[in-house]
């Protein structure tokens, strides 16, 4: 017989689990992303569209995850006192993805249509990119200490918040910048909208820190 708190215990220890391996995901479609802005800024995109598509691949194994997760969290129906909150957690994780795709599609377009943005901008714009790639990396930690230590888990959340008070301090900066830049309206309007989509992803992660921090307490 599985009384109640053992079952809570376990479904926790599932769903987090589970959280972690998407926090995996999410880490690796975004290094792909920067290795996708490193060949534009060089002028070398023959690989773009197959990088897109390893992107394509991991959020369908997110997909797939998200799919376990939600059955878990109906098999336990109101039990879990955190149920609430891993919902929210969950669609976070699929906002982040569709930042991280949309920042892929705006770079693989220019790339397809032969658009030679300025590297200058480009490198600008890697500065922003590489802040977001440390907020996932605090992140995916704070989602592997999730398990076994709660507090060191709401300090990476803080690091987080760090992060996004950085990149709310320099992404205004970064586009204004960009649209003083020497190339055509079209191609300065795609940079701009792809330092906001950074800007959105890194929003989104802090939101997704404040709601680990809350499960953690």
């Amino acid at each position: 017989m599985v009384f109640p708190v053992e079952s809570e215990d376990r479904t926790m220890r599932t769903l987090i689990m589970l959280c972690q391996d998407n926090t995996r995901l999410i880490v690796n479609a975004f290094r792909i992303i920067l290795t996708i802005l490193d060949s534009v800024k060089k002028g070398e995109g023959e690989g773009v569209s197959e990088k897109m598509g390893e992107v394509e691949e991991l959020i369908e194994k997110s997909n797939d995850i998200r799919g376990s997760l939600l059955k878990e969290l109906h098999e336990i129906g109101g039990v879990l006192v955190s149920r609430d909150d891993f919902f929210r957690l969950i669609s976070t994780f699929g906002d982040i993805l569709d930042h991280i795709y949309s920042i892929g599609q705006r770079l693989s377009a220019m790339e397809q249509r032969g658009w030679k943005p300025p590297a200058e901008a480009l490198e600008k714009i890697e500065g922003v990119a590489d802040l977001a790639f440390d907020a996932l990396l605090k992140l995916r930690e704070a989602m592997m200490s999730m398990g076994f230590n709660s507090t060191k888990a709401i300090g990476f959340t803080k690091e987080i918040d760090a992060i996004e008070r950085k990149v709310d301090s320099v992404h205004v900066q970064v586009e204004m910048d960009i649209m003083e830049s020497e190339a055509e309206v079209h191609i300065l309007l795609m940079l701009k909208d792809t330092v906001y989509q950074i800007e959105e992803l890194v929003d989104t992660v802090r939101d997704t820190s404040d709601l680990i921090r809350i499960i953690s307490l």
